[in-house]
């Protein structure tokens, strides 16, 4: 008999045409955001499904991401915990058995991303990485950086773009510096770190993400996705071959207010296109301001990785992501777009969901 999942909840199974209670296991490949105003609701619903998959699918390991501190950890059944700062949650920067052409330009893709920098520097990145091979890569992040801002000095483009970039690298450097446990959960790893050995094979694995503000989150959220990503194999399962949960995936995944960028800089366009004529370019904190928003570059960045690069190659994966958030209008249209099972708990009736 084919395994299915209880919810707790009756909601219209697809694959039958059917309101049920009880979802097929293979739906779970196009993954679940469940969403509320109650978050112990939330909370406890999570808890009931994920802790089915341990009891019952003890195959399939779950990775369960937490983001707020909160007393419901009571919830999960849990092989393992990893709070931030213990010394054996180890977060590869890289992680990768080689390099080749798509690695390289997704890394760049992240690390901008994950920084904010130019969009430029996705250049400057993959030349860095080209002097590398993996075996030889700096096992400290700060080290890498340091290198892509020695690369800036010795190969300058223009004095506003060189300058601009310098100090973004700059402020990077600083941010893993400023925080001790950040600069050593961070490193190059050529083994498999223990959380995603023990996720892969089949245990229930806690990382505690709680006492991150929301810039270590985003950061510590997308190397442990793309460790995720390049381990697991392409593959033709019918089954999810492993499950991440993200509590409380409201802010980390908050969809940028595009249309406020538009409108603002509609404000001033003819000279913010005049200025990119004159100089070819707009530095970093030109287009920031010309978009009204400090964050911008690395909010577009950040949501184009996590759409293009996760999400888009975890389905081909198989990998199932469960995200649980307050309202799904403020999340990225990629986690509606890809998701099967849909769990809105401040509705009686699911019927449309």
């Amino acid at each position: 008999m084919a395994i299915k999942i209880n919810l707790g909840v009756d909601v219209h199974d697809f694959s039958s045409n059917m309101r049920t209670e009880n979802i097929p296991l293979e739906q779970f490949k196009y993954n679940l955001l469940i969403w509320g105003r109650d978050r112990s609701e939330k909370i406890a619903l999570l808890s009931h499904i994920l802790n089915q998959f341990h009891a019952r699918i003890p195959k399939v390991g779950v990775l369960l991401i937490r983001l707020d501190a909160h007393e419901d950890s009571n919830f999960f059944y849990l092989d393992k915990t990893y709070e931030y700062g213990d010394s054996d949650l180890i977060i590869p920067y890289f992680f990768e058995r080689e390099q080749n052409e798509k690695n390289r330009e997704q890394f760049e893709n992240f690390i901008n991303a994950i920084f904010g920098f130019h969009f430029e520097m996705r250049i400057v990145i993959g030349c860095v990485l080209r002097n590398y091979k993996v075996g030889e890569f700096p096992s400290s992040f700060v080290d890498f950086l340091e290198e892509v801002k020695l690369y800036l000095i010795n190969n300058p483009y223009s004095e506003d773009f060189t300058q601009s970039n310098i100090s973004s690298v700059e402020k990077a450097i600083e941010l893993l510096q400023e925080d001790p446990i950040l600069e050593r959960t961070l490193w190059i790893s050529l083994q498999l770190p223990e959380w995603l050995k023990s996720w892969s094979e089949g245990e229930t694995v806690c990382i505690d993400l709680s006492q991150c503000d929301l810039y270590y989150q985003r950061l510590l959220v997308a190397l442990i996705l793309q460790a995720v990503k390049n381990y697991v194999p392409y593959n033709n399962s019918e089954l999810p071959i492993g499950v991440i949960a993200i509590e409380d995936a409201d802010e980390i995944f908050q969809r940028p207010p595009y249309e406020e960028y538009r409108e603002y800089y509609g404000l001033n366009s003819e000279y913010w296109d005049e200025l990119r004529e004159q100089n070819y370019f707009l530095t970093k904190e030109q287009i920031e301001e010309a978009c009204g928003d400090k964050s911008y570059l690395s909010n577009v960045q950040f949501e184009r990785i996590i759409s293009r690069i996760i999400l888009d190659e975890f389905q081909y994966k198989n990998i199932s992501l469960i995200n649980v958030c307050r309202d799904p209008s403020n999340v990225y249209d990629i986690i509606i777009r890809l998701t099967q099972i849909k769990l809105n708990l401040d509705r009686i009736d699911n019927s449309n969901y």
